[in-house]
Parts: structure tokens; C-alpha cells; sequence
């Protein structure tokens, strides 16, 4: 299934609106996926945007997988968070667009290299459940 997490370079983007944005779609993953989730249990894919700040920016040119744990069936996807992006707050569809790429990444990398694929079609409906939640948040 999916997660989100966020790594930020400075301290004023706690409470930032990008902070709070990254924030809301976490809130709206756990609410939106499946009951009786259990992490490991089902292959799945931890996103994680990386926000640069007053401390720099990150090493990331574009999204990608950047870990992958077999074990934990699980697979890293390392978001870039552009600075204009971050300094205007970003957006709801910056955030979808993120985790369907994010998705398709995760599907290609367990296609790959994990031994149960990754249910696409599941994770989709996800992330169309967290659009419809962090859209009915900003009205």
C-alpha cells in the first residue's frame, strides 16, 4: 500500500504550508487505505518528499525509487520537492502527481525484483481517495 513522510532542510518550514500540505495528505493516506492495513504484510511503497529549506536542498534530480527492502516488501520513492514549489506551498496535485509516479515506480521496481507483485490497481484507488480528501480540506 502506500505511506508518506516528509524530510525538510530548515527549521522554518515547521508549520510551513508545504509542511502542513505533506502533513494532510499523511493524515488522508491512513484514513484512505484499506482496513485492516498491516504494514509488511502486502508490498508496498513509502514516499517521502524532501523539501529544501535555509539549510540547502537535497541530491535528488527526480523522483525515484531509492531503497528497497525485500524483507519489509517494501520500496523507498525519494520525491524532490522543487524550491518554488516549496516556497508557494504546494499544491494538492503536486502531491498526486507525486504518488501516482510514485506507484508506477513501486510496481515496476517489485515487477522486478520482489517475489509478489504490487496491487497497482489498489494503490490508485488510494491515492484518487486522498485527492477527493485533501481537496474537500481546502474548500
Amino acid at each position: 500500500m502506500i505511506s508518506i513522510g516528509g524530510h525538510f532542510r530548515g527549521p522554518e518550514l515547521e508549520g510551513s504550508p508545504i509542511d502542513k500540505l505533506i502533513g494532510a495528505a499523511m493524515i488522508a493516506v491512513e484514513a484512505a487505505r484499506s482496513k485492516g492495513y498491516e504494514a509488511h504484510a502486502t508490498p508496498a511503497v513509502n514516499v517521502v518528499f524532501y523539501v529544501p529549506g535555509s539549510l540547502g536542498g537535497f541530491d535528488i534530480p527526480k523522483i525515484e525509487a531509492s531503497r528497497f527492502s525485500r524483507k519489509k516488501k517494501l520500496v523507498l520513492v525519494a520525491v524532490p520537492v522543487p524550491p518554488e514549489v516549496a516556497q508557494a506551498g504546494g499544491s494538492v496535485e503536486f502531491i498526486i502527481d507525486a504518488l501516482h509516479k510514485a506507484n508506477a515506480i513501486a510496481a515496476d521496481v517489485f515487477a522486478r525484483k520482489g517475489k509478489e507483485p504490487f496491487d497497482l490497481a489498489r494503490a490508485e484507488a488510494t491515492v484518487e481517495k486522498v485527492k477527493q480528501l485533501l481537496l474537500t480540506q481546502q474548500t
